[in-house]
């Protein structure tokens, strides 16, 4: 009987294996017809480089004809030193011009614009007024909405100089049918300037595109400069140079603050130099933002974290505050800045006044922050001057600048110190609030006008033919043209 049941079950246990075999024969050889479809997903990398993102989107192109390319295109050929400085001028802020140009639909080629007219420096400034890395002009940065006071130089602001010059430059473009060559002429030239040019050309019955047109020398090189420098981006190859790489990520970030921001504060709760502060912010002017805005501050993406989290947790009083002052009799605002150890621009800036004069039961505002840390006293101390004292010394003895000490006290380099005289010296809140950290130069852009030479030029602003030659690329003395722009190098207090 026993025997019986184990061949029952090893009949079963076969069916059962065999059946299973079957099956799998089966699975096997249904998916051997139709194998599994493989779904191929293409990925759209972003370029490493930003002149790789650029180099894309390039479609302005000079006529084959203008033979006159050549002068710019010359300037960047076995130039590697010249390309070197292209890229770094770069550094800063093209990303941002090349992402605001796509955003708008403009061509990529606008966004190469600032580095024509200013290289890129927001501290540039033409000897006819115009500003920043855009070279705004005064009058016209106020027509695209740019705010200029005392504490605020809009077209120096890299955001909002940006945006204003965009805003132009589409309005040129609606303005001549969509032709950007011509809008670009006329950013540089005028409107008024380049309609008489197209409607001479009418009445001549000739061709009114811009490399038909009789336009300023200026203005006739400033397109093909800016197109010869796009088939570079284009072609470095072609002009035996290698472009410097330019990550293709934001070098900064824009981040909001609450009002005011003292900016002695904002480089310590960035961890930054205040130099370093100003020089992503040039648009501020002085010791603080702008009390009417605009109320954001550029800030390396590194940093921008640790300086929101280290601004969350300050408490308001610990924030640039106001206060309303009552004034009372016999006061007036040398008085009230001394107690407050501010200066009277700042009061008569913040109050809109246009006069000394003040009266009794007046009420006025004035600033209240941590560079006043709850006190009305001037941070200020006085040293007198000792036997052996130099500039150079009493500045290492308290941790400042020869130039600080020289301001303070309305002294002069060139005249020594006196034994017993007395030195102000003040803290650094107030060496920030009674000057910003100044750069020791300024760059200037001079157009080449007919006749002039480097040496007549270099007499003029005082400086060497060598220094010129250096500052511009320029291989040879003999080789400048009317209409060139170059730049010049000056200390920061040389008027012009």
């Amino acid at each position: 009987m026993k025997k019986h049941i184990f061949w029952i079950c090893f009949l079963f246990i076969s069916c059962a294996f065999a059946e299973a075999n079957k099956l799998n024969l089966v699975s096997d050889e249904a998916f051997s017809k139709d194998p599994p479809k493989i779904i191929e997903i293409i990925i759209d990398e972003t370029p490493f480089d930003l002149w790789d993102s650029i180099r894309k989107e390039l479609t302005l192109t000079i006529p084959k004809d203008y033979l006159e390319a050549d002068i710019y295109r010359n300037r960047f050929k076995n130039n590697q030193h010249a390309v070197n400085r292209i890229s770094k001028s770069g550094q800063r802020y093209l990303f941002h011009t090349v992402k605001r140009a796509k955003e708008l639909g403009v061509p990529i080629e606008i966004a190469l614009l600032p580095f024509v007219e200013s290289e890129f420096d927001p501290y540039a400034q033409s000897i006819y007024g115009a500003t920043g890395i855009w070279q705004f002009m005064p009058a016209t940065g106020k027509e695209w909405g740019l705010k200029s006071n005392w504490w605020y130089e809009g077209k120096r602001d890299v955001i909002a100089s940006t945006e204003a010059a965009f805003s132009f430059l589409i309005y040129l473009n609606n303005r001549f049918d969509g032709d950007w060559l011509l809008a670009m002429a006329a950013y540089n030239a005028g409107t008024t300037r380049v309609n008489r040019a197209i409607r001479k050309n009418e009445r001549a019955g000739k061709p009114t595109d811009f490399w038909s047109l009789d336009l300023p020398k200026e203005t006739t090189a400033y397109v093909p400069k800016l197109l010869a420098l796009c088939e570079l981006i284009k072609n470095p190859e072609d002009y035996f140079v290698t472009l410097p790489s330019i990550a293709n990520r934001p070098y900064f970030v824009k981040v909001k603050t609450p009002g005011q921001v003292d900016l002695m504060q904002a480089a310590d709760l960035a961890g930054m130099t205040p130099e370093a502060i100003y020089e992503l912010n040039p648009g501020f002017s002085q010791w603080a933002t702008d009390p009417s805005g605009p109320h954001y501050l550029l800030l390396p993406t590194g940093v921008a974290d640790r300086f929101t989290l280290q601004l969350s947790s300050l408490e308001d009083i610990e924030l640039v505050q106001w206060d309303r002052y009552k004034i009372r009799r016999g006061d007036n605002l040398s008085k009230i800045a001394a107690k407050y150890s501010i200066e009277v621009p700042i009061l008569k800036e913040i109050n809109q006044m246009d006069s000394d004069v003040i009266y009794a039961g007046q009420e006025i505002m004035v600033p209240r922050g941590p560079a006043w840390e709850k006190t009305f006293t001037p941070k200020a101390r006085s040293y007198n001057v000792a036997k052996g004292d130099s500039f150079w010394g009493i500045s290492k003895q308290f941790g400042v600048t020869i130039q600080d000490i020289i301001l303070w006290n309305d002294l002069e380099l060139t005249k020594p110190l006196q034994i017993g005289q007395e030195i102000k010296i003040l803290s650094k809140y107030e060496r920030v609030r009674g000057k910003t950290p100044n750069k020791k130069t300024r760059t200037l852009l001079y157009p080449v006008k007919s006749g002039d030479t480097l040496y007549r030029i270099a007499n003029r602003f005082a400086v060497s033919i060598k220094e010129i030659q250096n500052w511009n690329e320029l291989k040879s003395p003999e080789k400048i043209y009317p209409g060139q722009v170059l730049k010049i190098i000056l200390n920061a207090g040389v008027e012009v």
